[in-house]
């Protein structure tokens, strides 16, 4: 049998071959400058742009801020935060506001940014989402699925209510970004 290249996180079996260890046994890490990389590319927004939103964020206490060496990893719940930030933008003086506002937002007893991030977390199932459509103003978000919706603050409908709509399969492709650690 051929030998194959250790990865960084490949582990030695009894027999001394390398094997993979998968998520759920090792979980990776995902720094803010490499989950701001991820977002961008995965949504095709400007990475400059949700950088300054990160940026505001951590300003405001709501991200962790690099202090000297100490770069801190992201919890899931942080992941949502940057998420927030990036994709509620009503502008950069607005951002720490518009995070608040849309983390706060509920369906029923549920708070978006606990769904955002038991979603990011693995703990609900991402596959059945068609889309996240996030209404700016006033602030609302609509998770869409094969079978029914999921509504968080209130939605109006209108013809110049502006809206952004991440695709459930950009949404999915971006949470395993942020499992796997990729930027």
């Amino acid at each position: 049998m051929p030998h194959k290249l250790a990865a960084p996180t490949d582990v030695l079996d009894a027999r001394h071959h390398f094997i993979s260890p998968s998520i759920d046994r090792f979980e990776k890490q995902m720094r803010k400058r490499r989950a701001t990389h991820a977002v961008a590319r995965r949504l095709g927004l400007n990475v400059n742009r949700v950088a300054a939103l990160v940026q505001r964020a951590s300003e405001a206490g709501l991200l962790p801020v690099t202090t000297g060496s100490n770069r801190p990893d992201l919890s899931h719940r942080q992941l949502a935060t940057l998420l927030i930030a990036a994709v509620a933008d009503n502008g950069l003086g607005n951002a720490p506001g518009s995070v608040r506002e849309f983390a706060a937002l509920s369906a029923g007893a549920l708070r978006f940014d606990d769904w955002l991030e038991s979603l990011i977390a693995g703990r609900v199932n991402a596959e059945p989402i068609l889309s996240v459509v996030l209404q700016l103003d006033p602030a609302a978000v609509t998770v869409l699925t094969g079978a029914t919706q999921l509504e968080f603050g209130n939605a109006a409908h209108g013809a110049t209510t502006r809206v952004t709509a991440i695709s459930g399969e950009a949404l999915r492709d971006l949470i395993e970004d942020f499992q796997n650690g990729v930027g």
